[in-house]
């Protein structure tokens, strides 16, 4: 039977949004084969904004069921995932919205593919071009303040509190309640000329500095990064390939992962150092499958 190519929204802001996107990410792979999935990313509710912050990502799943027939299981997975009937917009444990499905344009009163208004929600395009560059020309015509609503889960959103407060107490009030409200570990808040950063510590982290500040800087190990496949395919290394020892900068691209006639980059994730490489230039990697370790400053 005919594969078809389609692209699912997962979304949660209730309970354990991530593991919640992990268990959606299973469920949609019981429904044909999950090529690739995106990078979890912590976002800013659209709508009914008084509400906790989406953990988002994108899957491409190849199926053999119709647009009819993916949505119905899509939807029967949202309710075995415990998700009830709720107010548009509002809070949900979780969501799985069919994208794309093929190149098929579909307006039915129970089905509009692609989804509507994913080219205006940076939730959809920002982990949709990190699967498929074809995107990335949407996501990079975001509007700036759209843009700014999607970061990697593990950073706030930039500019989720702070909207409207002008004054530099209120914007420090705004950032110590939605740290105290969310789990967030780092927040910045830019405007023009001023920027403010704070990034959320353990109960035990006064303890842990103190002993950092009296342990000599030599015997503290740099942390390593393990840069991993998100999806399966051949690896090519980027040219000139990288090399272990080798000092990166930026989010540098270190090779691509091809698959289905598409490039998906493989990027450092900021700068570091090349502790080891995985991954032979030309071989078939699979979903998950360690490529380089990336020792930070």
């Amino acid at each position: 039977m005919t594969q078809h190519r389609a692209y699912i929204g997962i979304g949660s802001n209730l309970g354990d949004r991530a593991k919640n996107v992990e268990r959606a990410l299973a469920a949609v792979g019981q429904l044909g084969t999950l090529v690739a999935k995106s990078s979890t990313y912590r976002t800013a509710p659209v709508g009914t904004t008084d509400q906790p912050s989406f953990a988002n990502a994108v899957a491409l799943l190849l199926t053999q069921l119709s647009p009819h027939q993916l949505l119905d299981a899509l939807q029967a997975a949202e309710r075995s995932l415990g998700r009830t009937p709720g107010e548009r917009w509002g809070p949900r444990v979780i969501d799985l919205d069919l994208l794309l499905y093929d190149e098929l344009d579909i307006a039915e009163k129970d089905l509009h593919v692609p989804h509507p208004r994913m080219r205006e929600r940076a939730f959809v395009l920002v982990p949709l071009a990190q699967i498929d560059a074809r995107f990335a020309a949407m996501r990079d015509a975001l509007p700036d303040r759209e843009a700014r609503s999607v970061a990697p889960w593990s950073e706030s959103v930039a500019g989720m509190p702070g909207h409207g407060t002008d004054s530099l107490a209120e914007r420090v009030r705004a950032i110590a309640q939605f740290l105290d409200g969310d789990d967030a570990v780092r927040i910045r808040i830019a405007r023009p000329g001023d920027e403010i950063e704070v990034a959320r510590r353990g109960a035990n982290a006064g303890a842990a500095d103190r002993a950092s500040a009296r342990a000599p800087a030599a015997t503290l190990p740099p942390r390593v990064d393990t840069i991993k496949a998100d999806l399966v395919g051949i690896f090519h290394a980027s040219r000139p390939a990288p090399a272990e020892g080798e000092f990166v900068e930026g989010d540098r691209e270190l090779g691509y992962i091809e698959a289905l006639g598409i490039r998906t980059p493989v990027l450092s994730m900021g700068p570091g150092r090349v502790v080891s490489i995985s991954a032979s230039d030309g071989a078939p990697v699979e979903y998950g499958q360690p490529l380089f370790a990336i020792a930070r400053a």
